[in-house]
């Protein structure tokens, strides 16, 4: 019913400026996240399980969790290039996770184990949203799914499934307890874990001699969407509400984004695989209404979401400061959701807005040394605010090598009669019906003799997009954003997309107080913003009425209504210079503001120009 993505590593990333990135990923952040991870004791909570020594937990509730989302990105990358020196520590971490699991029947948070053991799953008085009991074992099962993905082998699987079957036995309708994920992520593990089995048939034996319920699974995801709003015998959160982790109302009626931003994306982010599984429709509502007010009222130029600190999520509708909050994960969180969300409606703009995203608030959290990080990212900054080396709460790197060691597998999706290219990154995938390569802006499609649709995402940031093909213009049909062909492909001829990045001022919606007479500038899908240290130390530049905007070496330049020439730089570079980095990307606009404000009274916009 649904296209479907290939599997993580059998798409070849060929691309000038993702290939090397990746590399970076792969042989600079991966390992330092492990090293800091065994530094400052998360690896040591499983030991100290296993060996029953009595010492109570280092680092936060979730370190668990943190570092088997770790080893899923390591996995990940893994099964784009065997390398023998990281399967040999994924190969003696999950020794260590199995032996810690084996002490406690499958269950395996050890915050949970250690310092508080009669707490488990929220009994005698626990909190299970600041517990992690489940969030912990949903980056287990995703863990082992891809170990078992990228290797064939099932050494963590054994215990992902005894896991799932520990929380099967405990939790669900009357008379198990009625607990839902505290922090979203479970739910789509759980499909996973169930799509695993379903799928792949090599697996009989596995499952027969390791008692997998693989509908189970199906049904207790779908019980965590159920399940919200009804609090009977919950255990619940100490000190936030409902709103806090989506428990307020079951999740059908759910229509306004609200509470723990990334917990938020998570959420629905299971509740879309849920309902591409089950056909809830009612989910689907749901998820619609849920998206458009996220992207139409709650979203930051950027791809950023979550403007509040105090609870690292969403406030009001258009209450979206340039100080905001914007944390790392939460827009990851929101690039995976859109992924989900495009197989279901095969519709351009959720991978419009999953580069908004990626290549804004995710590339600015990274520094050009692939080991500082920003865990919030905002559009406005006094200079204080620099990319830390680790945090307290490291959660962005893990959620970062999630996102990277993945991309590969959305540059394309596809069914039956028809492949989808959803991003413009050089790139190879076959498969037994087809191959298609990216090489600049050539594309490949070897449909082996068989008829096939091709379908090329248009990006909402070009103009002049056409095709060619052997010097001819190709015509095409556009259906939800996609330039759609029909025939017979052959590597002989090769597709030519030729289209422009578009230089372009935007301005805010009207509603958005902070952002009246104000305007920013786009390249492409580039937000570009002032750094003090290209503009004399001044961020607080007025743009000239017609400003006279050029590109020169990745930069733009402009006249400022004071005659003076102002720079600007791609938003996710900036903080990388020693000196000034003063920054912000609304800028105010000469003789904006009344305009704004008639239009703010009249409730229509007049410029057709809005991000």
């Amino acid at each position: 019913m649904y296209q479907k993505y290939p599997k993580v590593g059998t798409v070849v990333v060929q691309d000038s400026f993702w290939t090397p990135y990746l590399d970076n990923v792969r042989h600079k952040m991966l390992p330092y996240v492990f090293k800091k991870f065994e530094e400052i004791g998360y690896v040591q909570n499983f030991l100290s399980v296993i060996n029953e020594d009595g010492q109570k937990h280092i680092g936060p509730p979730f370190s668990d969790g943190l570092f088997m989302e770790s080893l899923r990105g390591a996995c990940d990358f893994l099964a784009a290039d065997r390398d023998p020196l990281l399967e040999a520590y994924i190969d003696k971490s999950i020794e260590i996770l199995n032996a810690a699991a084996d002490k406690n029947d499958g269950f395996l948070c050890t915050m949970t184990t250690q310092n508080y053991p009669d707490k488990i799953w929220g009994d005698n008085d626990g909190d299970i949203v600041e517990q992690h009991d489940l969030y912990d074992h949903g980056t287990l099962i995703e863990a082992a799914v891809s170990h078992y993905l990228a290797t064939g082998k099932t050494t963590l699987l054994g215990t992902a499934v005894r896991s799932a079957n520990l929380i099967c036995d405990m939790i669900g309708p009357a008379p198990k307890k009625n607990i839902i994920p505290g922090h979203s992520l479970p739910e789509e593990a759980f499909v996973k874990l169930y799509r695993l089995f379903r799928d792949d048939k090599s697996l009989a034996s596995f499952a027969a001699e390791n008692n997998v319920r693989h509908e189970e699974y199906l049904r207790m995801a779908e019980f965590w969407y159920e399940a919200r709003g009804d609090h009977r015998g919950r255990f619940m959160a100490k000190r936030f509400k409902p709103e806090y982790n989506q428990d307020h109302i079951t999740f059908a009626e759910q229509d306004e984004v609200m509470g723990h931003s990334v917990r938020a994306m998570l959420c629905y982010l299971g509740a879309t695989v849920v309902a591409q599984e089950t056909g809830r429709q009612d989910y689907f509502q749901a998820l619609d209404k849920l998206w458009d007010n996220m992207v139409n009222r709650k979203l930051h130029l950027s791809g950023g979401i979550g403007a509040r600190y105090d609870i690292e999520g969403f406030d009001v509708d258009y209450y979206l400061p340039n100080k905001a909050y914007l944390e790392t994960c939460a827009g990851i969180g929101l690039a995976f959701w859109n992924t989900e969300m495009n197989l279901v409606y095969q519709d351009s703009k959720y991978f419009d807005y999953f580069e908004r995203s990626l290549y804004n608030n995710i590339l600015s959290a990274v520094g050009e040394d692939f080991r500082h990080f920003f865990y919030q990212n905002p559009l406005q900054s006094d200079g204080t605010l620099r990319r830390w080396e680790w945090h307290g709460c490291p959660c962005c790197p893990p959620m970062l090598l999630k996102l990277f060691s993945a991309l590969n597998s959305f540059i394309y999706s596809y069914d039956d009669g028809a492949v989808n290219i959803n991003l413009h990154i050089g790139s190879r995938y076959e498969n037994d019906r087809f191959t298609v390569c990216q090489k600049g802006r050539e594309i490949v499609v070897d449909s082996k003799g068989e008829r096939l649709t091709v379908k090329i995402r248009i990006p909402e940031y070009v103009e002049n997009f056409s095709l060619l093909q052997c010097g001819e213009k190709l015509s095409y049909r556009v259906e939800k954003g996609y330039a759609v062909m029909d025939g017979v492909w052959s590597e002989d001829a090769p597709i030519t997309v030729s289209y422009d990045y578009v230089l372009r001022r935007v301005y805010a919606n009207p509603k958005v107080e902070e952002d009246r007479g104000r305007t920013a500038v786009m390249y492409g899908p580039y937000v570009m913003c002032a750094e003090g240290i290209d503009n004399g130390g001044n961020v607080d530049i007025e743009i000239a009425e017609n400003p006279g905007l050029h590109l020169l070496d990745n930069k733009v330049y402009g006249k400022a209504s004071d005659g003076s020439t102002f720079c600007l730089i791609p938003y996710y570079t900036w903080c990388n210079r020693e000196g000034d980095a003063t920054m912000a990307v609304w800028l105010r606009q000469e003789n904006m503001r009344p305009l704004q404000e008639l239009e703010a009274r009249i409730g229509h916009k007049l410029y057709d120009t809005y991000a």
